[in-house]
């Protein structure tokens, strides 16, 4: 890897990725591991500013002391090199076996005891089971969670990239349900929602999503080429993210006039749901936060039972993970809120739904969108 220079711009300053890595190995001090085994596309991005693809598997193996050491698909080179920090690796190419290649650097450096982590959705059993035959006797230490944890307190770099996501956010929704009348196509609607992604920044492919109110208490979003119809009721999710960084915003849209009765349902709902994010507070505690939601939601008859969740993290988002549950807001959460956690704030009925990207301040919660909190409809 030597001789190599970036070809781009960092996400973050060196500093920030350098901070990030000391307090991953005084983890892994804690825990008595030599080595880290790093595999989660998020995480990498996290540590390295490198996006992996999941075709093939890639790694990083950081020491307690010393450079970390990537394995970086030979085909994805011109990406690590444009994005990451990092210049200490080697390549495979497609012909080759990348689990092995991930073994045999292991076994090379010869850790006595290397950490991974057990909930990466990388990190088969299969990959496991090859890495432990190729080093017999190295103790497995397990990391879970651990870098999901310190990823919740957002930088101020990682906040300014969401507020920029919260925008696109913003104009995705706008568009899309300015889009929705009677006699148009839910796929037309939707086009308009991801050109509009596209041209304010987004740099993801699903940031946007359409889906009519069937009766269902679920946001089951699709498109089918049919017309909206008079009467219709649609939840407009905005899901963009800016370098890699994810804010999401739902409204409701009522095709054509809406009745009073759904006037006053959204009413009720933003009443009920500005009281929960009020509450998001340094010190709170996630189930009683929830509870304020939800318990009112039913003692109101909005909802019959009450399952979903009403908040979870967000932040950095990579596949395989389509939401980051690290934090939930659900019964029996014993967390706390702290400054500068972000969370996707959810309510949603058979009728109508509501969500707002909302961040924990030293001062209090603070909501990203400047979009009213109402239906929005013709």
């Amino acid at each position: 890897g030597a001789g190599y220079s970036t070809s781009g711009p960092l996400d973050f300053e060196q500093a920030e990725y350098q901070a990030r890595l000391r307090a991953i190995r005084s983890e892994m001090e804690l825990r008595g591991a030599e080595m880290l085994l790093v595999d989660q596309i998020d995480h990498l991005a996290y540590l390295f500013g490198y996006l992996a693809t999941a075709a093939r598997y890639q790694a990083a193996l950081i020491p307690v002391e010393g450079e970390p050491w990537l394995i970086v698909r030979e085909l994805d080179l011109g990406t690590f090199l444009d994005q990451s920090w990092s210049r200490s690796f080697e390549t495979f190419a497609d012909d080759e076996d990348s689990h092995a290649r991930v073994t045999s650097a292991i076994a090379r450096l010869a850790p006595k005891s290397l950490a991974i982590e057990k909930d990466s959705n990388i990190l088969t059993i299969a990959r496991l089971n090859q890495i432990r035959a190729g080093n017999p006797g190295m103790e497995i230490v397990d990391f879970s969670g651990v870098i999901w944890q310190h990823r919740l307190i957002k930088s101020p770099a990682e906040l300014a990239y969401i507020r920029r996501a919260a925008d696109i956010a913003d104009h995705i929704v706008t568009i899309g349900a300015g889009s929705i009348k009677a006699g148009v196509s839910d796929r037309d609607s939707l086009a308009a929602m991801y050109e509009v992604s596209i041209r304010h920044g987004a740099d993801n492919t699903r940031a946007a999503i359409l889906g009519r109110m069937t009766g269902m208490d679920a946001l089951i979003g699709g498109v089918t080429g049919a017309p909206w119809a008079q009467g219709e009721r649609v939840f407009v999710e905005a899901t963009p993210q800016y370098r890699g960084y994810s804010a999401r915003l739902v409204r409701p849209v009522v095709v054509g006039k809406t009745a009073a009765a759904a006037v006053d349902l959204a009413r009720q709902m933003i009443a009920i749901q500005d009281r929960q994010i009020a509450a998001m507070l340094p010190g709170a505690n996630g189930g009683d936060v929830d509870a304020i939601c939800r318990g009112e939601v039913l003692r109101q008859g909005l909802k019959t039972v009450f399952t979903q969740i009403t908040g979870y993290t967000l932040g950095y988002q990579a596949v395989p993970r389509v939401s980051d549950h690290t934090r939930i807001m659900a019964p029996g959460q014993t967390w706390s809120f702290a400054p500068n956690m972000v969370f996707h704030v959810v309510l949603h009925t058979p009728q109508l739904a509501f969500s707002e990207t909302v961040v924990v301040t030293e001062t209090g919660p603070e909501r990203l969108s400047r979009l009213p909190r109402a239906i929005l409809s013709e």
